[in-house]
Parts: structure tokens; C-alpha cells; sequence
């Protein structure tokens, strides 16, 4: 069944150049959508206009031409830019950018009070938002004491505590180490499965992906495609000729292929991977 569109880009360009002449741009008559509850990923790399999509999605940065509308309303009218900032929030790649307070629970506390939230709401939601990002025995100590990869959690649960209806995460795990972006990603993932917030995750890590259910590839600022982790990744093609790389079981899975071992080109997870090769040899668990 067709979601509900929450987030809309219809043919949109931007350019961050305001003079006419030479004008460059970071993204290039891009349309897509994204359904209440759906997951999408973005992946392309660095410089492929990504980052500029994440920033369009609530109004940091307006359309140069096209429109995003964010649940019917249009982004480029002033009027509309704090309700659109409440049902989209964005994580960035560097927290530094978004933590506010001296205090882990009261930059948590920030978005919530701003939104008016009543406090005995606001304690319940970053305590959870801190126990989920695994942060909570961390509440009291001071942000500027924290690693990198600290503060990108507190800056993750900041957003979670604001209950929007999408969550954009732009390289929210690329100052983690695999434990923590394990420990982000299965918190996106439940945000998404349980209480059916929409998620746009914005990576370059392809495993990041594979959970998705859809994924859009761009490359220098255009949509190249768009389609589930299977119809994605097995176009290796494709990804290459954007300078992406397969995951690391699809990448095994195309070696297999080229020493004539007659594998599925559509395998993914690891443990699919694992089911593939014992039927192959005959075997089972």
C-alpha cells in the first residue's frame, strides 16, 4: 500500500552562488518523495549534493527553483517554517554544530522546552531519548568534555526528544566507531519500526542501507536511481560509475561470480549469505 507523502521535492535546484552568471549547482531538478513511516537512505559521495538535500528538507535552505513542501506546506513561505522544522528534524554530520548547553540532559531538554512541551513530558522524553543513543549515565557531564562520537549521541537523542514525524540524519555515524554506529543505526531503525517516524539516512556506508526501503543514489547533484537495497545493489555498475561500492557480502557474492561459482546476485545480509552457501554445498543447519 502507497504511504502517505510527508516530504516532497518537486523538481528542485539549489545553488549557494547568488549571482546569475556561472552559477553552480548543488542539486539539480531533483524530485522524490518520502512516505509517513518510510525509511529512505541517500548514499553518494562526497560532494554529490546530499548533504544540500538534508538542509532543503526543513527550510535551512530554500529551492532556488522547484518547490519542497513538508506535510502540504511549502517550504519556501516564511510563515510556514517553524511547523515545518517541527515535523523534520536534523542530525548532522559534525555536533558541534547543533549542541547548545553546557549540560548533556539540558541540551537534550532544548528542542522539547522550546516547543513548549510540559516538563514532566520533557524529563520522560530525555531519559529515553538518552537511555536509547546510550548516553543516560552520561547526563550530567559537560558536552565539551565529551568525545566526538559522544556528542554526535546527545545531538542524535536531542532530536529524538522533539518527536518529529521525519528524522534527517546526514552522516550521523561518521565519527563513530562500528560498536556505536551499530548502536545509532538499530535506534534509527526502532524509531522508524515502532513508532513510525520517517527517516532519511544520508550515508556512506553501504550497510547503512541495506535495512532501507527505499534507497535513492545521487551523483553530482541528480538523481541517478531509486529502488529497494536489492534493486540498488545488484547494480554494481551503476554504483561504481558514481563512486560508491557495493556492500561487503554483495562485494564477496560478485567475486564468487567471477570464479564461476553460481551464486544469487541479490544477496545482502550476512546471514543470507550464510543460507546461500550451504545450499549451495548441500548442507543445512
Amino acid at each position: 500500500m502507497t504511504k502517505e507523502t510527508l516530504i516532497e521535492f518537486n523538481n528542485v535546484s539549489y545553488s549557494y552562488d547568488d549571482e546569475e552568471e556561472n552559477k553552480r549547482f548543488a542539486v539539480k531538478n531533483v524530485s522524490f518523495t518520502v512516505g509517513r513511516g518510510e525509511f529512505i537512505a541517500i548514499l553518494g559521495h562526497n560532494g554529490s549534493g546530499k548533504s544540500t538535500i538534508a538542509k532543503l528538507c526543513n527550510s535551512i535552505c530554500i529551492p532556488t527553483s522547484g518547490t519542497v513542501t513538508v506535510g502540504g506546506m511549502d517550504t519556501r513561505e516564511e510563515e510556514n517554517e517553524i511547523e515545518v522544522r517541527k515535523k523534520v528534524g536534523v542530525v548532522f554530520q559534525n555536533p558541534d554544530n547543533q549542541i547548545v548547553a553546557s549540560i548533556v540532559e539540558e541540551d537534550v531538554a532544548f528542542g522539547p522546552e522550546n516547543l513548549a512541551v510540559d516538563p514532566k513530558e520533557i524529563r520522560i522524553r530525555v531519559d529515553e531519548a538518552l537511555e536509547a543513543v546510550g548516553m543516560y549515565d552520561r547526563r550530567f557531564s559537560e558536552t565539551h568534555r565529551l568525545s566526538g562520537g559522544q556528542k554526535q549521541r546527545v545531538a542524535i537523542a536531542g532530536i529524538i526528544a522533539m518527536r518529529p514525524e521525519c528524522i534527517v540524519l546526514d552522516e550521523p555515524t561518521a565519527m563513530l566507531d562500528p560498536k556505536g554506529r551499530a548502536r545509532v543505526l538499530k535506534t534509527v531503525t526502532s524509531l522508524n519500526r515502532e513508532l513510525g517516524i520517517s527517516v532519511v539516512l544520508i550515508t556512506h556506508f553501504m550497510e547503512e542501507a541495506i535495512g532501507a526501503d527505499r534507497i535513492m543514489v545521487i551523483n553530482k547533484g541528480a538523481v541517478k536511481a531509486v529502488g529497494t537495497p536489492r534493486e540498488i545493489f545488484g547494480q554494481p555498475e551503476l554504483l561504481k560509475g558514481c563512486g560508491l561500492e557495493l556492500p561487503d557480502t554483495a562485494k564477496l557474492c560478485e567475486k564468487l561470480k567471477l570464479e564461476n561459482i553460481d551464486i544469487r546476485g541479490d544477496i545482502l545480509t550476512e546471514d543470507e549469505f550464510v543460507d546461500e552457501i550451504l545450499k549451495l554445498t548441500g548442507k543445512t543447519e
